[in-house]
């Protein structure tokens, strides 16, 4: 096999192994960010966003599982931090410089020195704009690694696909804002939203991301809604415009990518529908994110 064939075929080994350590990693932070938040906790939903605020006791986490999720979440982000490492040598340390491969690994790498940068500076922070960071930050390095995977000569569908992936960055942006201000029980659709939102007197500086979320035992105050109610509006936005690029993918010769966005939306709008009806449930929470991290990650891919 020729050396460049073979520099190629481990490339795409480690940027394979790579996606898999990124899709666990946030996966296990999902977890650690919504345990700490209090879902699945006991007695639900009067310790939701409690934690260790609380003093009674009544609150009930599994503390055993967050200290072995704590754990595998740094064993696998160090791995991967790793391999990004070998991936920018493979790329960049050897002649001929693989640019395009090169700078989709840079841009991953400086992605995980940066969000290890913020959990130094952050420890523990409630802060909407810390969770928001790093939400956006462990989708995108998951898009990256998926567009790393992609063969360089194929045809992308340019700004068509780069518009649906902004559009999933803004939905991604208000679910983590829902998620961090403990808002995912304020209201249950868009008709009651309006309504929260309407006795609460618009108030939108509970859109602020630098103000920490109150804490109070049941469910979260009616200014919550207002976030809940873009993030429910923004999908009405999104859905059909990931059901466009699906097709246009499916027109232009990438079926295979198009089959999986129509399927992915799909189990995502069914997730959602879930998550707001049935009092957040954990898994389902957490599928809710994996699922939009790989719909960002396919539509990037396409771009």
């Amino acid at each position: 096999m020729p050396v460049a064939d073979q520099r190629l075929r481990t490339l795409r080994q480690l940027a394979t192994l790579c996606l898999l350590l990124l899709v666990a990693v946030t996966c296990l932070s999902a977890y650690l960010r919504h345990s700490g938040n209090g879902l699945d906790c006991v007695p639900w939903p009067a310790c939701f966003g409690q934690g260790e605020r609380v003093a009674t006791g009544s609150v009930v986490f599994d503390g055993q599982v967050l200290t072995a999720a704590r754990t595998a979440h740094r064993i696998t982000a160090t791995l991967a931090l790793l391999l990004l490492m070998a991936l920018v040598f493979t790329t960049m340390g050897r002649r001929p410089r693989l640019r395009r491969e090169g700078g989709l690994s840079s841009a991953l790498l400086t992605l995980a020195l940066l969000l290890a940068l913020l959990g130094v500076f952050t420890p523990g922070s409630r802060l909407p704009a810390v969770a928001i960071a790093n939400l956006l930050g462990g989708f995108l390095m998951v898009a990256l690694a998926a567009r790393l995977l992609r063969a360089p000569t194929r045809r992308g569908l340019g700004p068509v696909a780069i518009a649906v992936a902004l559009l999933l960055l803004g939905q991604v942006v208000t679910g983590a804002f829902v998620s961090a201000t403990r808002a995912g029980l304020a209201c249950t659709d868009i008709r009651e939203c309006l309504e929260q939102a309407r006795a609460g007197g618009w108030d939108w500086t509970a859109l602020n991301p630098w103000r920490e979320p109150g804490f109070a035992v049941g469910t979260p105050t009616a200014e919550g809604a207002l976030a809940q109610l873009l993030h429910r509006l923004g999908g009405l936005l999104v859905a059909p415009a990931v059901a466009g690029l699906a097709m246009i993918a499916f027109w232009r010769g990438r079926r295979r990518e198009g089959c999986l966005l129509w399927a992915l939306l799909a189990l995502e709008v069914a997730l959602g529908l879930a998550v707001g009806s049935t009092g957040l449930p954990l898994v389902s929470v957490l599928m809710h994110n994996l699922v939009s991290a790989l719909l960002l990650a396919v539509t990037l891919r396409l771009a």
